[in-house]
Parts: structure tokens; sequence; C-alpha cells
């Protein structure tokens, strides 16, 4: 995984406790082998520096943060046997499935797609879709509404649709992880309900996007085997653990989101 090199300035002067020559030796050390780099980002220096530095929050590239706030937490769970469900946006309960989540982070590759997926909700972007036959007709959707994905799904080619159903997982995954009680106060409506003239969009369960998050990451993976194996077989993974996958999501919420990215707020539209 590769970072910008602000971070690594940033990451190599942590380490080496500001001394710039120490700093300058292991920038070094990991261009000649990235692999010693990994190691260095569980650190404890590392969060301790990220939650006194309210400007490292900001200027680091989100790929850097997000690796090592995953990484810190597959540390975490690998340390204690339980994680903490939320049950409403007050109460909590005690889960004893840390090992589940610990397994998922184990994989590079599963690791790698989380950090992505978590790099992928930065920003929202609206895209404009125009139709001209047989009438005239425009669509402006957002890529974090995981009911204009599901429109989106309907309205381009074939070949598209892997990825537009693979969107649909992740916002599944990530807005049960990362706002899990927003999602429980929204009252249930029918999946697929037209809502062309309602004045707010549905809010759907928790147990809603579980389902259809299972259901479109199978669908993605079912249409990726051949031409993107790697990213199929972590598609379907998710699809068969998608509870366990909600769970690093959940810790990095719990502990990490209020300092770590502030414009998180609320839950995508």
């Amino acid at each position: 995984m590769r970072f910008a090199d602000t971070d690594l300035q940033w990451l190599s002067l942590v380490i080496a406790g500001d001394d710039e020559r120490a700093a300058a030796a292991l920038r070094h050390a990991w261009e000649t082998d990235p692999n010693q780099l990994a190691g260095h980002l569980e650190d404890d220096r590392v969060l301790r520096r990220l939650r006194a530095d309210d400007r490292a929050v900001i200027e680091l590239s989100p790929r850097f943060l997000f690796t090592v706030l995953l990484a810190r937490i597959r540390r975490d769970l690998a340390e204690i046997p339980y994680t903490i469900e939320r049950v409403d946006s007050e109460g909590r309960v005690v889960v004893f499935d840390a090992h589940a989540a610990h397994e998922l982070l184990r994989s590079r590759e599963m690791f790698e797609y989380l950090v992505d997926l978590l790099v992928s909700f930065e920003r929202a972007e609206t895209m404009t879709i125009r139709r001209r036959t047989p009438v005239t007709k425009v669509w402006r959707l957002n890529t974090l509404s995981i009911d204009d994905m599901m429109q989106l799904a309907n309205l381009v080619a074939p070949g598209l649709r892997p990825m537009v159903f693979r969107r649909i997982g992740d916002i599944a995954l990530f807005t049960t992880g990362v706002f899990p009680e927003a999602v429980l106060r929204g009252p249930r409506l029918p999946l697929g309900a037209a809502h062309a003239a309602a004045p707010l969009r549905r809010r759907l369960r928790l147990e809603d996007y579980e389902a259809e998050g299972r259901r479109f990451y199978r669908l993605a993976a079912d249409r990726l085997i051949a031409s993107h194996p790697v990213l199929a077989q972590v598609l379907t993974r998710l699809a068969e653990e998608f509870t366990a996958a909600r769970k690093p999501l959940n810790v990095l919420a719990e502990r990490y989101v209020v300092w770590s990215r502030p414009h998180w707020t609320q839950l995508p539209s």
C-alpha cells in the first residue's frame, strides 16, 4: 500500500522522535524494503501523536490515516474477546465476536479493501445521467445514497453493473458500521418502494441494510469472478461474513471517528 511522501515524512519523524537524520534513514529503509513499514503503523507513538496533533489528522492522506487506524483496530481485536454492539442511540451490549472480526483483518486483501472503502466515503459525488429516448429524462444520483445507486444499476450498461453492485454493498457496510445508531432509529419501509414524491428518503432497518449488503456483494462477486478473481473472493467473503465485517468499522466509530474525521457527522443520504 503506497502512501504520500508527506505521510512517510510525518511517520518517520514520529518514530525517530523528531530526529531529522534518523527519520531520513527510516525513509530510506522503507524505500529499500517497504515491508519494514507495516510494523511501524501499529506503534503506540503514532496513535498518540495523531490524537494530540489536530493538523496531522487534516493534512495526512485519508489512506494513511485509515490504514493506521485499522491496523490499530486489528491489534485491539486480537487482544480483547468482545466488541460493543449498539442497540439504539444510547444502549450498547457486549458481544463476544472479536475473533471473527480479527480474522477478517488478518487477510491483506480484506484489510486493503476496507481501507479503500473508508477512503471512498471521504467525499460525496453527484453524477448526472441524461436519457434522450423515448423522452428526455435526467437523473442526478449521489454516490453515498443506496437508493440512488440502485437506480444507477438499472441505468448503466450490463458490463458496469458489478461495480455499482459493489458500491451498494459498500454503502450498506459503511452505514451499518459507522452509523448503526442512525439506522436503528429509522422506520422500516419496503425495499424497492418508489419514493419520487416523498419529501424524505426511506430509512431502512439494520437488518434491511445487512440483507441488501449481502445480496449486492454476492451479485458483484458472481459477475467479477472471471475478470477480477481476487476482488470477487473478497466480495464473496463480505457477503458471507457481513456482520463480522461491520465490527472493525463499529470500533472505528466508537473510538476514533470523533477526532479522526470530524466531518463524518451524519448518515449518508
